[in-house]
């Protein structure tokens, strides 16, 4: 199943830009990387990027626009924040 963005980057399609794609914790510094082997693009947090570094690449070629607008990210940012009981 293809899963592309706006922009053409492969996109995982069980990927969610409120979640970690590898633990599933919710973070609000989630980073856009490119999953080496599959080319496919994921958000990871902070401590699944170290330990997996050499599975993944930080891929700045230029930003990553996708589907996820505004409203998907107040989205993910209201639960994060019930998620963290806030």
């Amino acid at each position: 199943m293809k899963c592309y963005d706006e922009g053409y980057y492969e996109r995982h399609e069980h990927d969610t830009p409120d979640r970690c794609f590898l633990c599933g914790d919710l973070s609000e510094g989630l980073s856009v990387v490119r999953h080496i082997a599959s080319m496919k693009m994921v958000h990871l947090c902070a401590g699944c990027m170290t330990d997996r570094m050499s599975e993944y690449l930080l891929d700045n070629t230029r930003a990553w626009k996708g589907k996820v607008g505004k409203t998907e990210v107040e989205e993910a940012v209201r639960n994060f924040q019930k998620g963290k009981g806030e």
